[in-house]
């Protein structure tokens, strides 16, 4: 892996290079020069569509790059902890604890696999079966427009910037839906049915009861007034089909819900709480890639801006694209600055793989020590921990020491005067530091005598 990342370190910085000395910047993306087809260009403008991105399930058309939607469920989540004791006998103790949480998630997780057996219908835990159709996706616009270019799909896969569609008056809400911010709820089957709905003889049949008329909304099934009770004025909220008076007015709601349900004969629905979701409540919202001002380093190709391919070889083109107005200059400095970061995240997590590696190789000699000497009070534990110690300072120094080798020989490989003088400097430190310590050791010796 070492290798491998100053490999792709050098290539990338070269490839850039060769971008910023071959770059043409174009005055206007709405003016195609033809003297400039197959070169590297830049250009700002605004980006468009050529239709828009659409939801035909919930009738939601944006002109935007790109539509999501998202799915979550309020479901149970299982969370698994590892936690290692050593013993005293030198075996080590693994405990696995499981904790259970109720998250907004999307997908459906499937309660029956939970480590606890909590995963049946009436039990705790229990993640009830979907209640509707509806999956998270993606839509991405045909024809993405730089003024009069079209951009290729590898830059395209580049806008990323999602923000948040506001979905008042812009969607519509299926049935058993309810909009409230910018999501659309639907309760689950945890309590009653949603959106149930009735065919024609049902309809029909409610009709021919002749029953009084009652009304769906369970604001009209309560009402309330103002009463003076321990010293205070208190609303009070009185369910008109039942008489039952409450203080709360949400218990009163759900009451008057109840109430018409039975009355009307309809399965009773629970009111939807954003605040107080229960398991099975399904949520649904909606972001997009909005078209905006960007800027664009390709290669024209006609009326299209696609990749522009450098002397690196496959897999180091430049096609990118930022949002806003970038100089081109800008816009490779970044990606010089982005390859530096990304070049030591990747050497430091190379240490790590050997640090690990040969921590695990020198794993044998810490046990061996603990069951050998652990049986000795006070002493045998101070022994171990001095051990252990000299075993992680070991296995740091080999980490560095491995991790420094591979990286300059793989500079001898790619940039061969630069890794040689790297190792020959390396090569003469260690020299002028062993003879440091043979003279030392002649004129002590002296000092004794």
């Amino acid at each position: 892996m070492l290798w491998y990342n100053e490999g792709v370190a050098i290539k990338t910085h070269r490839s850039l290079n060769e971008a910023n000395d071959a770059f043409v910047k174009l005055h206007s993306a709405t003016d195609i020069n033809p003297d400039f087809d197959g070169r590297l260009v830049h250009a700002s403008h605004q980006l468009s569509v050529d239709t828009p991105v659409s939801d035909s399930e919930f009738g939601l058309s944006r002109p935007s790059i790109s539509l999501r939607r998202s799915v979550e469920t309020f479901q149970w989540v299982e969370h698994k902890k590892t936690k290692e004791t050593k013993l005293q006998n030198g075996e080590t103790r693994v405990e696995t604890t499981y904790s259970y949480t109720r998250e907004w998630k999307e997908g459906n997780t499937d309660s029956g696999s939970f480590q606890h057996s909590h995963g049946r219908r009436g039990e705790q835990h229990y993640n009830p079966a979907s209640i509707v159709s509806y999956r998270s996706q993606s839509w991405t616009a045909s024809g993405v427009k730089l003024g009069l270019f079209t951009l290729g799909q590898s830059l395209v896969s580049q806008l990323t910037q999602y923000t948040p569609v506001t979905l008042q008056g812009e969607v519509r809400v299926p049935t058993g839906g309810e909009l409230s911010g910018g999501y659309i709820y639907f309760q689950g089957e945890s309590r009653g049915h949603v959106g149930r709905d009735y065919d024609a003889a049902d309809t029909r049949r409610r009709q021919d009861t002749r029953q009084p008329q009652l009304s769906h909304n369970a604001e009209d099934g309560i009402e309330s007034k103002i009463q003076r009770m321990d010293g205070e004025d208190r609303i009070l909220y009185t369910v008109k089909h039942t008489g039952e008076t409450f203080t709360n007015r949400q218990r009163a709601l759900d009451a008057a819900q109840h109430a018409i349900a039975a009355a009307s004969r309809e399965p009773a629905r629970r009111l939807l709480s954003v605040r107080n979701p229960e398991v099975g409540d399904v949520r649904v919202s909606f972001s997009e890639v909005r078209c905006r001002v960007v800027s664009v380093l390709a290669r024209q190709s006609g009326y299209d801006l696609v990749p522009w391919k450098s002397a690196q070889g496959q897999g180091y083109d430049i096609a990118m694209v930022q949002t806003g107005s970038e100089s081109p200059e800008d816009m490779i400095s970044g990606a010089q600055s982005s390859n530096d970061i990304w070049t030591w995240v990747k050497r430091i997590f190379g240490w790590l793989l050997c640090f690990f590696g040969f921590h695990m190789f020198t794993s044998i000699i810490s046990t061996t020590a603990d069951i050998t000497l652990n049986w000795i009070p006070f002493l045998g534990p101070l022994a171990t921990s001095i051990i252990n110690l000299g075993l992680c300072i070991a296995n740091f120094v080999l980490s560095i020491s491995l991790s420094f080798v591979v990286a300059a020989i793989a500079w001898v490989f790619y940039r061969p005067v630069l890794g040689i003088t790297m190792l020959a400097c390396s090569a003469a430190l260690l020299f002028v530091a062993s003879k440091a310590g043979d003279q030392k050791g002649p004129s002590q010796g002296k000092a004794l005598d």
